[in-house]
């Protein structure tokens, strides 16, 4: 296993938090690919959106209820995951 801090994907808080239709996230991976994995607090997956590199996504919430969710970049054998707040 490699520990250098530059091989380790980076997950930005999204903005706007809380979100009401689409909220935005940076992504940095050095992974041949990864995904952003949109889930509630019970752990189900709402969505998923496969990503071909590092840079700026868009998470659509329009069609989600207020709440709290979790989006987890998995990028290589890595998972980091931070809290996203919807309110309408």
């Amino acid at each position: 296993m490699n520990l250098l801090a530059g091989d380790f994907p980076k997950l930005g808080l999204n903005y706007p938090n809380p979100a009401k239709t689409i909220t935005y996230v940076n992504v940095e991976f050095s992974s041949f690919e990864a995904q952003l994995v949109l889930s509630n607090i019970l752990g189900e997956v709402i969505s998923i959106q496969k990503i071909p590199h590092s840079g700026k996504y868009s998470i659509d919430v329009t069609n989600i209820p207020e709440g709290v969710y979790f989006y987890t970049l998995e990028a290589g054998n890595d998972k980091i995951t931070k809290k996203l707040t919807v309110k309408k």
